[in-house]
């Protein structure tokens, strides 16, 4: 083969691997669009369920399983759907029976077609638009109102609404509730507050609950809170006083949730008050 027709050779091999390579390149990237179209259609599913209504989206769910044992599959593919943070919300809103059947299930690999994931898709979101109120939405309305209010509204409703009494007395968790508990709950509660925090949620207090908190705290601190007692009397509102004592108490329900105190109200506890 002489030199030119060597160089021509060369040249032919060259085009036909740069065509090669460009085929390649073409069907690589239309791969990563077919996948990324898989992808975005699959983040869409279930996209309506936030940490805001995980508690309706368990309730949902809860009531399909009851109706039909074998919808439990339907909550094993919400939950491996959605991020692992509203994953674990949604697992401990199901009572324990059911969370063990789901971590079960969840072990073993589930197949669902994309037909039947779009078809629950659908189903869950009208389902949810359907949901209005829940204990969640109760316990934000009860926040904002003082200890006399929220006693003579429990005093209240036990009287209408015996059957539902006890379940209302457990969602509103007052500040008294988290006094009553023993020393052991209170100083991992109370020990963890800033004295800002402090200071204000017993400035309306007896002299005997402030000594109690004096009691678990280090000296210096104690000062501290002992002034800006003194000092809050005069100078926080009820509002204030409110909402310092509605932190501590969703600081103790979260410290309940994960294990680090015992239950806040006892079933002796739960009963509503009884009018005088």
């Amino acid at each position: 083969m002489s030199e030119k027709s060597f160089n021509l050779f060369q040249k032919r091999e060259a085009k036909s691997q740069s065509v090669d390579e460009a085929s390649k390149s073409a069907d690589i990237r239309s791969v990563f669009q077919e996948s990324g179209k898989e992808e975005t259609l699959a983040l869409q599913y279930f996209s309506y369920i936030t940490k805001d209504n995980t508690y309706h989206t368990a309730h949902v769910l809860n009531k399909i399983i009851k109706a039909k044992p074998e919808n439990l599959k339907y909550a094993c593919l919400v939950i491996s759907y959605v991020d692992p943070e509203l994953a674990q919300r949604l697992l401990g809103e199901f009572p324990d029976e059911i969370q063990v059947h789901v971590v079960s299930e969840l072990l073993s690999l589930i197949q669902y077609s994309k037909a039947e994931i779009e078809n629950f898709d659908k189903i869950l979101r009208r389902l949810l638009t359907e949901q209005f109120g829940g204990k969640y939405v109760v316990a934000k309305l009860l926040e904002e109102l003082d200890i006399e209010k929220k006693m003579l509204l429990m005093q209240e409703f036990s009287k209408r609404y015996p059957d539902a009494a006890t379940l209302f007395r457990r969602i509103m968790i007052l500040f008294e509730d988290l006094l009553s508990l023993n020393e052991v709950n209170y100083q991992r509660i109370f020990s963890e507050v800033s004295n800002e925090i402090l200071s204000m949620a017993f400035c309306n207090h007896s002299v005997e609950q402030q000594t109690r908190l004096y009691n678990i705290l280090p000296k210096g601190l104690k000062n501290i809170v002992q002034q800006g007692i003194e000092l809050g009397r005069k100078k926080y509102s009820r509002t204030d006083i409110n909402k310092a004592q509605q932190y501590i108490i969703e600081y103790a329900k979260q410290l309940e949730k994960d294990g680090f105190i015992d239950p806040i109200l006892k079933d002796e506890n739960a009963k509503p008050p009884t009018s005088s």
